[in-house]
């Protein structure tokens, strides 16, 4: 074994291609790649059917639009925070404008030698404030 990252399944999928990607979209037939699935128009309800079923853990990679209303639905159940050592000054925000307040547990901090730092959080629910 010795120093060898150990992966499931789902990761070699992930790694290999063939895992099922979920897509949101409001041109279904550009996506000519696969293994996809549309989501449908209703998006949220989507993600609740997926996450109903049995299998891997779902990804959402960097989607601002997607985010928010995850959060606010409780559909969310980890946030990856990856920071880089650069300051761009411009960009979109992370949580769109509106996103009610939540709280976050610290799971797992990593620091990368280039600088990286990789933060798992656990969604803990509404901010509890007062």
């Amino acid at each position: 074994m010795g120093n060898k990252p150990q992966f499931n399944q789902a990761d070699r999928n992930l790694r290999e291609g063939q895992a099922t990607k979920y897509v949101a979209t409001h041109r279904p037939e550009r996506l000519e790649w696969g293994p996809f699935e549309g989501l449908g128009p209703d998006i949220l309800e989507g993600i609740r059917r997926i996450k109903s079923q049995d299998g891997p853990d779902l990804i959402l990679s960097g989607s601002s639009t997607l985010t928010s209303p995850l959060l606010e639905h409780g559909l969310a159940d980890e946030v990856l925070l990856v920071v880089y050592p650069v300051l761009l000054g411009t960009g979109k925000r992370f949580f769109a404008e509106g996103t009610p307040p939540r709280s976050f547990e610290l799971v797992s901090t990593k620091a990368m030698p280039s600088g990286i730092i990789l933060s798992t959080y656990k969604v803990a629910g509404p901010l509890k404030t007062g």
